[in-house]
Parts: structure tokens; C-alpha cells; sequence
């Protein structure tokens, strides 16, 4: 290309958005962004609009492979699964389920301890309060006029499977919570949405699309990334897998919480022993591709009996959060049902939410049973410098005994929930799963290990923390020991939170990309 921007960032998807359309702000900086995916700057595919449904493998007919990486990673039991990455602009928020949850005040206060005091509790909330535009009610909890839109189906508006879930677990004893969103919420209602009516809003629509006519901005998809060139210890550009040079003054990288390691292992920063043992000279021993952590789900699906749903019907509305008794207050427990999934869209030999591919199943409803404050971390490990070759993912799911308690507990539950009325009326009997199973302790915890899917919520590879303390990048998101080179995905969130991972990080790249630009977010008054 042989042309030189102030900044490259890289990966468009929920966090790149973001970044690429904050740094654009500036008159007079040039910015580009690089999508490994296509980029519609235009005609966005109807799929990837379409609000009511999930357009990814395992939850939907529709599904576009250039949108997906194709991942597959290890499961509790050793199996490989499948986990769809969104590869588009927009990312995961442009074919997700749209959940646009904030994390328990407790996740932030981890944050802060891990050595991060300026992301405790107090901050992040100014920070939602900014970026969001809610009309729920409360304006010291919750934000108007903010780029990103949030909604809640109300009562009347539940698809009549989701209904019936709100029901059978009220019926538990579940208390109905209208807004999630609401400091450490629990119970049974509706999940708070990024869309706009049936719309979709990824961060495309939100941040991107706006910023678009911007002289300063260049969006380029189809290009993959092979490694960040270091001068020394300065980042200087991208390299580009054909060869292609871009020279900038400053690399972001937001390839998320997979590709991002990937990248700055192939470009030597990572781990010494695994660079030296691939032959890459090693610019920084830092413990990138470390400390990787995924909301462990066991899926209870049942085929749904005639006239229980229907094509314009949501296929993802209400939740249900709690906590387990191995974590008591840790919000670790979430339900989420599911109106309608597609089997055959699953990947052949990888076992997804939707259970294993190929099995001709086809549509089946039910719920995702989510640890959701797993203690267990894994790894990211590129095995080769090819970057086609997409790295070894392993999430070390239930290694921690107190992940093993809180799962076994969050199955118990969803089948209480599959099975009691008025939900079990309109299912035929759960897949995979029976009573006898779920009451013995060790049956269900061979059955949980051979169910394993993955809540597609990475995080945590390039960690934010102080160098020393597990840290690869600053508050403001630079990576220790290098000039020049930032990351601002959701793999700098150093412990998973107890939500879905979409929100997090959309505030997440909005605090950082202002740090990029030496100022506060939200501005400070």
C-alpha cells in the first residue's frame, strides 16, 4: 500500500468500532482500521440486522461462514467445541445474542485489586452512564442520549416460549426483575438489548457509521494481520500476511480476546519459552495468551412441541441470574433461554450450545446453563507463524473445585426449570439429560463435562494489571515495556465479569480509546 497513518487499529469488531471512530474525532489524525472480515460500509446483510434473531453457527439457518473464524476449542472433557468469533466489522456485536449486561459491582472491585484503581466500580458506572442510552428508569444508574442504545422486551411483548420460562422460574421462586442493569440485579425478566426495535445495533451502526465521512478515516476489511512490526522496542506498523508493509505512528490492537495474543506472539511479545520454541525472537517476555477466561455453559435443549413458536418470535429475551451457594453474592448463576436454535448450522465434529453437529436435529429450544463467575483460566498459544493458522485455545474450564460446585448446582436448576410447568408443557423431553442423571453428583458431573459449550465470552489474555503482577498492558491500555503499542479489547479485562462480555467491553474500549487521546471518559467536567 506503501502509506503511512498517525494510527493503525486492528480488528473491527465491537471494541475496534469503537477506537477507530473515538481516534477519528481528532481533525487532522488519520486513522485506519483493518478488518480481517468483510466490511459493509452500506448494504449491511439483512441477517446481520435482524434483531430477533442469532446469526451465528449453532442458533440460526442463516449463517454467513465469512463471518466466522471457525474456531474450535478444547473442552472440559478434552472434546473440541465450537465457538463462533465474529469476523466482520462489528465483530461479535454485529451476529451475537445482544445481551448488553454490566458485570456485578464485585467484578469491578477484582479489577481495581488486580492493581487497576482508576476501573473500580465508581468509575466504570460514570462510564455506562455516558455511553448509554437507556430509558429505563433511574438516571443515577442509568444514561440517556449515549451512542449505544439499550432495550427490554416488556410482559406483553415475551415470545410465548420465553414467557412460559419467566413463569416456571417465578414458579422456583425466582422474583421478577424488570432491569438487570440495576446494581447486582437478580432474579427473572427481561436482558437489556443493544437494538433499536427488531434492529440490531452493533457497534458498526452505533460508532462506526457516523463517523464514516470523516477525511481522516480509512475502513479497510479482507485484510489479515500477520504482526505488528517492532522497531526495537517501538511499534512502527503492520505487516499484512501478503507481504504489505502500513507504517503508523501508534498500533492499537483490537482483534479481541483470541486474535489479539495471537498477533503479538507472532510478532514476539508474548511468553519466552513459546516464542523461542517457534523460532520468533523475543522483543517482550510478557504473559500474553495467559489468564484466558470463558463463561462455562452446559446447554438443556428439547425439541418444542407444534405451535409454540413462531418464525417473527425473539429467539433470546429474558434470563434469569443468581447466585450459587459455592459463591454466594457473585451473581455466578444465569439462565438464558433460548426461543429457537439450529443444530445444523453447528460445526461437523465440534460440539456447540447446540450440542454436536451433523446430528440433523434441527430446531430445538432451551436454555444455556451459565457458570458465570468461573475461577478457572486457560490459555491462547499460537502453534505455528502462519497467521492463517488459528491458535490452540484452552480454557482450563473446571479446573477450580469451586467451578465443578457452581456448575453442577447451575444444571440442577436449569432442569427444574426444562422440566417444570408451564415451560415442560411445551418441550418435548430434554436431549442428553435425564433425572436420574441430574440427582447423583457423579453422573451429572460426568454428563457436564461431556455437554461443555462455551459462552463465546473471552477475556483476559493481555491483561490489565501492573507489570510483574500479570499485567501486558496499563490503565490506559499500553503494553509494558514497548512505545508505540496499545490494546483496547476485551482481552485487557483481567477477570471475567459476571455478565455477558458485549457491554464490558464496548465501556472498556470507550475509556481506553479516550486515554488514546489523553483525555477522560466520560470528559471530565
Amino acid at each position: 500500500m506503501g502509506e503511512t497513518f498517525d494510527v493503525v487499529v486492528v480488528g473491527g469488531g465491537t471494541a475496534g468500532c469503537i477506537v477507530a471512530a473515538r481516534l477519528s474525532e481528532d481533525p487532522g489524525r488519520r486513522v485506519l482500521l483493518i478488518e480481517a472480515g468483510p466490511d459493509y460500509a452500506t448494504a449491511v446483510p439483512a441477517a446481520v440486522l435482524e434483531g430477533r434473531v442469532v446469526p451465528m453457527r449453532g442458533h440460526a439457518a442463516d449463517v454467513d461462514p465469512r463471518h466466522d473464524w471457525g474456531l474450535a476449542a478444547e473442552g472440559a472433557g478434552g472434546a473440541p467445541i465450537s465457538v463462533p468469533q465474529g469476523r466482520l466489522i462489528g465483530g461479535g456485536s454485529a451476529i451475537n445474542g445482544m445481551i448488553s449486561l454490566r458485570g456485578a459491582t464485585a467484578d469491578f472491585r477484582e479489577w481495581a485489586e488486580r492493581g487497576n484503581p482508576r476501573w473500580d466500580w465508581a468509575h466504570v458506572l460514570a462510564a455506562y452512564r455516558a455511553l448509554e442510552d437507556d430509558p429505563a428508569p433511574g438516571p443515577d444508574i442509568h444514561g440517556r442520549g449515549g451512542a449505544f442504545p439499550i432495550a427490554r422486551a416488556e410482559e406483553h411483548e415475551f415470545a410465548p416460549l420465553q414467557a412460559a420460562f419467566v413463569r416456571s422460574c417465578r414458579a422456583l421462586g425466582a422474583g421478577y426483575q424488570p432491569d438487570f442493569n440495576a446494581p447486582d440485579a437478580e432474579g427473572v425478566g427481561p436482558a437489556p438489548m443493544n437494538r433499536v426495535g427488531t434492529t440490531r445495533m452493533s457497534t458498526a451502526a452505533t460508532h462506526l457509521a457516523p463517523a464514516r465521512g470523516r477525511p481522516g478515516l480509512t475502513v479497510r476489511g479482507d485484510l489479515h494481520v500477520r504482526r505488528v512490526v517492532l522497531r526495537g522496542t517501538t511499534a512502527t506498523g503492520v505487516e499484512l500476511t501478503d507481504g504489505t508493509v502500513i507504517d503508523a505512528g501508534e498500533v492499537v490492537l483490537t482483534a479481541g480476546a483470541i486474535q489479539t495474543p495471537a498477533l503479538l506472539q507472532r510478532s514476539g511479545v508474548g511468553p519466552a519459552a513459546l516464542l523461542s520454541g517457534l523460532d520468533v525472537p523475543v522483543v517482550a517476555d510478557l504473559p500474553v495468551g495467559e489468564n484466558l477466561g470463558d463463561h462455562f455453559s452446559v446447554p438443556l435443549l428439547a425439541a418444542p412441541r407444534e405451535g409454540t413458536w413462531a418464525p417473527e418470535d425473539f429467539s433470546l429475551q429474558t434470563v434469569l441470574r443468581t447466585s450459587t451457594a459455592a459463591q454466594p453474592g457473585a451473581l455466578d448463576a444465569q439462565l438464558t433461554m433460548f426461543t429457537y436454535l439450529d443444530v445444523s448450522t453447528t460445526e461437523a465434529g465440534a460440539r456447540g450450545l447446540a450440542g454436536t453437529g451433523g446430528t440433523g436435529r434441527g430446531q430445538l429450544a432451551g436454555m444455556g446453563c451459565v457458570l458465570n463467575k468461573p475461577r478457572s483460566v486457560g490459555t491462547v498459544r499460537i502453534t505455528s507463524t502462519d497467521a492463517t493458522v488459528l491458535p490452540r485455545v484452552a480454557p482450563g474450564y473446571l479446573t477450580e473445585q469451586v467451578d465443578r460446585d457452581a456448575i453442577r448446582e447451575i444444571v440442577r436448576l436449569g432442569w427444574a426449570v426444562i422440566t417444570g410447568e408451564p415451560l415442560a408443557g411445551m418441550l418435548h423431553e430434554p436431549i442428553g439429560l435425564d433425572a436420574a442423571t441430574v440427582a447423583d453428583d457423579s453422573a451429572l458431573d460426568a454428563a457436564i463435562e461431556t455437554m461443555t459449550a462455551s459462552g463465546y465470552h473471552f477475556t483476559g489474555t493481555c491483561a490489565m494489571a501492573p507489570a510483574g503482577r500479570g499485567g501486558v498492558v496499563d490503565q490506559d491500555g499500553r503494553v509494558h515495556g514497548l512505545a508505540g503499542l496499545r490494546v483496547a479489547d476485551a482481552s485487557v479485562i483481567p477477570v471475567e465479569p459476571a455478565a455477558n462480555t458485549m457491554l464490558p467491553t464496548v465501556m472498556t474500549a470507550e475509556r481506553l480509546a479516550a486515554a488514546a487521546r489523553g483525555r477522560s471518559f466520560p470528559e471530565a467536567s
